[in-house]
């Protein structure tokens, strides 16, 4: 009696854990249900084995400078790459900031205005941050690294009297005149006295930070997606997981009497947990996911009837209303574990080999496999049990209509 009692507030505490962190921990929206901007990027030039692995990794450090949660990117063929920021608020800087080579190079300027071959390249910067001059204008402050910084010293100091130029893709940033030799490898890039200085040096530090990338990229495709059609999306898939929950539910209790309002409450509970480990994993609800998530409400009725069913078969052979709900749970869970494992193996594949939303499904799916198992052995139990000792209910009738020994022998 002691261990039911502990069953009982072991799950009361669940619930209401699963509660509190659902409240202070939401579930983070895709770009489909929360808006924002997809950006197809394409590689220009000679492709090599491991180009785009590193194109990918330089686009994800710039997304990070921006805020943005759970980007998604992903590579697209040889040579594309799509990237999916959810709730960016400007999709204009993100383009730039993304879409940029970032190429940095050190050049001196001659007097009659042209450029001379490159002397450092910005993969020599160790650190880039915003800073301000000493009027107040924003500047980008650099650190090089070893190498650098003994370059950078070479450099001031064989071309006192010329200006060096700090060219970023091609195009003169600043081309202040070397007075003297520089060491240290610390120095300035100024970026005039514009409006949007202090935004356009936060760009610029961010790129440099990052990197620059290894190939020129193409912007092939920009799209917006409003989160007006989020939030339809969103209102249509409540609609559409109220409609399938009344309608599980009214089957249950139909066709099992109380074991189906005990299968609702659970079906309640298991929605609940799957919601609170989508929110503790971090994981980002699309509208794929959204339909995983119903599709193992359904998985989780069907557990049910696997059990309920089995009980049956005990109630048929003469055993008590208790021993019968004892042995049914018993007997079911091999059934229940083999049917779940199989769908876990479908969702592996569906994560490993699959990209975007096709992932987040396979993501709910799966946490939705566990809880299932979890609910179907323990908390449908816990539930029952709980149901038939405080009501005092012994009658087989309301349980199911009616099961008798022939049942088997017909069998």
């Amino acid at each position: 009696m002691e261990n039911k009692k502990r069953h009982y507030i072991w799950l009361f505490g669940l619930v209401i854990l699963s509660v509190l962190v659902l409240y202070y921990n939401k579930i983070k929206l895709g770009l489909d249900l929360r808006g924002g901007t997809s950006i197809v990027l394409q590689a220009q030039g000679k492709i090599e084995n491991d180009t785009m692995e590193k194109v990918r990794d330089i686009i994800e450090r710039r997304i990070n400078s921006l805020g943005v949660s759970e980007p998604v990117i992903q590579l697209s063929g040889n040579d594309k790459l799509i990237v999916e920021l959810a709730g960016v608020k400007d999709p204009e800087k993100a383009k730039s900031l993304i879409g940029t080579t970032a190429k940095l190079e050190f050049k001196i300027k001659e007097a009659n205005g042209t450029y001379g071959p490159t002397l450092l390249e910005g993969s020599a910067i160790k650190n880039a941050v915003v800073d301000r001059d000493q009027v107040g204008r924003p500047v980008v402050s650099f650190e090089l690294n070893t190498k650098g910084a003994d370059a950078f010293a070479k450099i001031t100091r064989e071309n006192i009297g010329k200006q060096l130029a700090i060219m970023l893709d091609g195009k003169e940033q600043s081309a202040p005149t070397i007075q003297t030799e520089i060491a240290g490898g610390k120095g300035q890039i100024s970026l005039g006295g514009s409006k949007d200085a202090y935004e356009e040096a936060t760009n610029l530090s961010n790129l440099l930070k990052s990197g620059a990338l290894p190939v020129n990229i193409k912007i092939l495709e920009s799209r917006t997606v409003g989160a007006t059609l989020g939030s339809e999306s969103i209102d249509q898939t409540k609609i559409a997981g109220v409609i399938a929950v009344v309608v599980i539910s009214v089957f249950m209790i139909a066709i099992y009497k109380i074991p189906g309002i005990v299968a609702d409450i659970a079906l309640l509970i298991n929605g609940l947990l799957v919601m609170t480990l989508l929110s503790v994993v971090g994981a980002v609800l699309t509208l794929p996911g959204i339909a995983g998530f119903i599709l193992t409400l359904g998985m989780a009725v069907d557990a049910n009837v696997i059990t309920f069913e089995r009980v049956k078969e005990e109630l048929a052979r003469g055993y008590s209303l208790q021993d019968s709900v004892e042995k049914g749970f018993k007997h079911a869970l091999p059934a229940i574990i083999d049917g779940n494992i199989t769908t876990l193996l479908i969702a592996g594949v569906l994560f490993f080999l699959g990209t975007g939303p096709i992932k987040g499904f396979a993501v709910t799916l799966s946490l939705g496999v566990f809880v299932t198992i979890f609910t179907a052995v323990f908390v449908t139990k816990v539930i029952l049990k709980f149901v038939l000792s405080t009501f005092k209910i012994e009658k087989e009738k309301l349980f199911w209509k009616g099961v008798k020994n022939a049942e088997l022998e017909n069998n």
